[in-house]
């Protein structure tokens, strides 16, 4: 805490009213702060004071006549001056209201204290809210991506083990002579193809997966989801790839395109008859 965050403990301190990690806090700070020491100094002296402010009350002169009809006759002849109640010095006026002062001073900087102290608590249970719903929501994102994970690990199984599987290998031209690739089709389960040593893309470009079947169109089979070591798995939707020919990507603009930029390929193979 800050010194004016600490210097707003002080009445409390005085009061007696802190709890103990503000007491702490405060107490090793008092002992490096002669500004705040002084104060409580000051503080705890008016609190004192409090309790001996009250005024003394003459009593009634027939209670000093009961008292000295009912002594024992020696008491009787007591001098009226030992029988005569001694006055203690009461503060004046002035010293009472500068004590009430000082007291509703420090009632104020009490509750002043305790709102602080309050507002703390609350700013850091909200804090802890916070981070406990960005956790959740962390906790709720990694979930869907497991799922999406075990989806499409599931989806990947079932090609390779379907019993009319077929191979592509896919080469890279001269814009990516280092990249690679390899599909697995069947026709019954679908198409799923892994790409390595892709060059990263610039900003606004993406990577695009195409089927051709064979003497048709290209048709598009989705964007790729590119990892910073140039690798990509794909899964073409379903339905287009019934018919496989040939398998390739091209370098599109950001969203994809409608027909492929041939001038931009990337990788492409085609199955073997």
């Amino acid at each position: 805490m800050t010194h004016d965050e600490l210097r707003e403990l002080s009445g409390g301190y005085a009061l007696g009213i802190l709890d103990e990690p503000e007491r702490r806090a405060f107490e090793e700070h008092v002992a490096t702060c002669a500004t705040c020491a002084e104060e409580v100094q000051e503080l705890t002296a008016v609190a004192t004071a409090l309790a001996l402010s009250v005024p003394q009350v003459e009593p009634p002169a027939a209670l000093r006549q009961r008292v000295l009809n009912a002594a024992p006759a020696p008491a009787r002849t007591a001098s009226i001056e030992t029988l005569t109640p001694r006055r203690t010095p009461q503060p004046g006026r002035q010293t009472l209201l500068a004590l009430l002062s000082a007291a509703a001073a420090i009632v104020a900087l009490a509750l002043g204290v305790y709102a602080v102290s309050l507002q703390r608590r609350i700013a850091s249970l909200e804090q802890q809210l916070r981070v406990a719903a960005d956790r959740a929501a962390q906790s709720q994102q990694q979930l869907v991506q497991l799922r999406a994970a075990a989806d499409t690990a599931s989806d990947v199984r079932r090609i390779l083990a379907a019993g009319d599987v077929r191979r592509l290998d896919l080469a890279g031209t001269k814009a990516a002579p280092n990249a690679s690739g390899r599909a697995y089709w069947s026709q019954a389960e679908g198409l799923v193809v892994a790409f390595a040593n892709l060059p990263a893309t610039e900003a606004g470009r993406v990577y695009q997966l195409w089927v051709i079947p064979p003497g048709g169109n290209p048709i598009g089979a989705g964007l790729l989801d590119l990892q910073p070591d140039g690798r990509a798995l794909a899964l073409a939707p379903e339905g287009t790839a019934q018919r496989v020919g040939t398998v390739a990507i091209t370098l599109e603009p950001a969203g994809g395109s409608a027909v492929p930029t041939l001038s931009n390929m990337i990788a492409a193979g085609t199955l073997a008859n």
